[in-house]
């Protein structure tokens, strides 16, 4: 999905109310819709490929991504007691013999709404690697690019509103649609204040000029594409016409929240990661099937006192109030929400009171979709160095993910070169982990 680049607001609207004599349904289906001779056909075959299974109750992913790694001995699975246990303390949650650490006293209460998987392993020990394994399920190849987790839902469940993107990354740089195409690529948000900020005309540009703009671009661009057809071309129409349509939708409502009251934002965290939490909740309310949310800042080689209470300070009252509010209201049933890192940290500290880089175990956090919920899913031994039973890897999370979407995900997708490309390269869903 490619993003309109106008800037700034037009008497504050984003829904703009047809002056200049232009009204909004009219201009989509004459104007944004024929652009560069493409039908209303073509745009429906482009967002229309559920292929899923019809059993599933699944229907959405949220996956809170804590970029950098962040230990899960100070996090999610506290040794007390243990050398390796670090400067907090470990405190109980609602669920039943599963403690966290202090920083997280309020996702603690909210326990019973979710569950824990303590025993994710891999060998990737890079951050460049393992980010990338982690959200494609594949190794990085110099010769192909993987789609990622996002893509891959979109393209085999299609959309639920064709009003916005299917897959929308806020906060971050999420991986793209690799060779499944633009069509499926994520809408990217870089500012969670800002989120409206490419999608309303500039001041200085009025509805009709904007009009006129794009019959204009159309013009130009019918010539081209009539001598130089190809799936490129159509992807970028395609684009276009989609970005313009976002304009005019009254869906994009999900992304403002100035109709939030203040109690609400605070309540999130009045910051980037917060309100970013508050617009995926929106989103997935709106029809988006997958949304990324990003918090950095967790590649703690110093001083993992300061650093890692200073993010969970950040995540805690985010993922609780999304997990408090998505269940009260029934969503979390049809929503999977998935919170995790790239990799753990060391079990025994640095010498600047620091953890490095730990492939060998970590935790995620799994709520709603159909999953378990107040268990911890496998185990790590008393130091926390490496599984003690149970041990998953990514593939098998993403399996999961899949399994609850009714994705098949031993199917395969082709390259443009006809290389055939599994959904999960390895791995198969966590049986204890499905409700």
């Amino acid at each position: 999905m490619a993003k309109i680049q106008p800037t700034g607001k037009q008497n504050g609207c984003i829904d703009c109310d047809g002056r200049n004599g232009v009204n909004r349904r009219s201009f989509l289906k004459t104007g944004a819709f024929s652009f560069m001779g493409l039908s209303m056909l073509d745009l429906m075959r482009a967002t229309l490929m559920a292929e899923g299974a019809a059993g599933s109750t699944c229907d959405s992913v949220i996956l809170v991504w804590l970029a950098g790694g962040p230990s899960h001995i100070d996090t999610f699975d506290p040794k007390p007691g243990q050398p390796t246990a670090g400067p907090f303390k470990a405190i109980d949650t609602a669920a039943d013999g599963i403690q966290l650490c202090e920083h997280l006293p309020l996702l603690a209460k909210q326990m019973k709404n979710a569950s824990l998987v303590r025993s994710l392993t891999s060998k990737e020990g890079s951050h460049e690697r393992a980010t990338y394994e982690m959200h494609t399920g594949y190794k990085p190849l110099g010769s192909i690019t993987h789609p990622s987790l996002g893509s891959l839902v979109i393209k085999t469940k299609g959309r639920k509103n064709e009003e916005i993107p299917g897959y929308v990354s806020i906060g971050g740089t999420s991986f793209g649609a690799g060779f499944l195409g633009a069509q499926v690529a994520p809408f990217y948000i870089g500012d969670p204040n800002n989120p409206t900020r490419n999608l309303a005309f500039d001041r200085e540009v009025t509805e009709g000029r904007f009009r006129s703009r794009v019959e204009l671009l159309k013009n130009l661009d019918m010539g081209f594409a009539a001598e130089k057809r190809s799936d490129v071309i159509e992807e970028y129409a395609v684009q276009f016409r989609e970005a313009v349509q976002m304009m005019y939708s009254k869906s994009v409502e999900a992304f403002d929240l100035k109709k939030e009251s203040p109690e609400k934002i605070k309540k999130y965290g009045d910051n980037g990661f917060g309100k970013s939490m508050l617009i995926a909740k929106r989103l997935v309310e709106k029809g988006v099937r997958f949304v990324e949310c990003s918090l950095g800042g967790w590649d703690t080689h110093n001083d993992v006192a300061k650093n890692v209470a200073g993010n969970c300070a950040t995540l805690d009252p985010a993922l609780s109030s999304l997990l408090d509010e998505m269940n009260a209201s029934g969503q979390l049933k049809r929503t999977l929400v998935i919170c995790t890192g790239e990799f753990g940290r060391t079990p025994k500290m640095n010498g600047t009171g620091g953890r490095d880089h730990f492939p060998r175990v970590w935790t995620a956090v799994v709520a709603g979709g159909g999953v378990k919920t107040g268990i911890a899913y496998g185990s790590s031994d008393a130091t926390g160095s490496e599984p003690k039973d149970n041990p998953v890897r990514p593939g098998d999370l993403h399996a999961t993910m899949f399994d609850l979407l009714g994705i098949d995900f031993t199917k395969e997708h082709q390259t443009e070169q006809g290389r055939p490309i599994k959904v999960v390269n390895e791995g198969k869903p966590i049986k204890g982990l499905l409700a």
